[in-house]
């Protein structure tokens, strides 16, 4: 299982910390839980500007993502997503580091996402 995560540059104890924005995370970072390895790659709509969400979706699937973990996901990225079969999964607010969010998923504590969330404060 492939697992991606918007983040952040900043490390704080070498925890690189979640960005809360899905669409404007500078950067993803892409964790394989077979081997274990993972990478940060950049946003890639960055550089394309309005509508380049479809680029992320295109990042991912080049990569093998299949499941994405958020704080928040508007429409446009989530039924892109969706509709490439990859399921997003809610990262509490109280977590703040993609290590951990990585592990709450792989403990089974996320909620699968089933419609975008814009507010972050979905229950």
């Amino acid at each position: 299982m492939i697992i991606a995560v918007p983040a952040i540059e900043t490390e704080i104890n070498g925890k690189r910390l979640i960005s809360p924005h899905f669409g404007k995370a500078p950067a993803f970072v892409i964790y394989n839980g077979i081997t274990e390895d993972s990478m940060l790659v950049e946003n890639p709509k960055n550089r394309a500007g309005y509508g380049g969400g479809r680029l992320i979706a295109d990042l991912f699937m080049r990569n093998g993502v299949d499941v994405v973990l958020v704080k928040e996901m508007g429409e446009g990225a989530f039924f892109n997503l969706q509709s490439a079969g990859v399921k997003v999964f809610l990262i509490p607010e109280n977590v703040k580091f993609v290590e951990d969010a990585i592990k709450f998923y792989i403990e089974g504590k996320l909620q699968l996402l089933t419609e975008p969330s814009e507010s972050g404060h979905h229950h």
